[in-house]
């Protein structure tokens, strides 16, 4: 019994619950952001990518209100960053502007992810 308790205050010091799913829901929702903004910039199509680009920065804002909650400023700085690109390219007037700045949001919403992996 002991054992038991001594285990579940380690584990409560080591990940308070809500912090660490807070944590990893900004994990989880910024590779989403990263995996829409991959899919823009590879589409052939404009309205497609266009598409890819709406959920790359639905995404990505999750992933800031997440990484928000979790207190990982780097992280939530990272996926505002992918969430301004990635509005950027919804908003392109045509596929390599909106190619271009899908590229920017993949690479912010990685580096955001990478940050939350260190936040836990």
């Amino acid at each position: 019994m002991r054992n038991k308790i001594f285990i579940i205050a380690i584990l409560s010091l080591v990940c308070p619950g809500i912090v660490c799913a807070e944590c990893s829901d900004a994990v989880s929702n910024g590779d989403d952001a990263y995996t829409y903004a991959r899919r823009a910039y590879n589409e052939s199509s404009f309205d497609e990518a266009q598409n890819y680009a709406r959920q790359a920065k639905n995404a990505a804002d999750d992933a800031k209100s997440a990484a928000d909650d979790c207190n990982c400023d780097e992280a939530a700085d990272e996926f505002d960053n992918s969430y301004t690109y990635a509005r950027r390219a919804y908003n392109a007037g045509d596929l390599s502007e909106l190619r271009d700045y899908a590229r920017k949001a993949m690479r912010a919403a990685e580096a955001g992810k990478e940050a939350s992996e260190n936040c836990r």
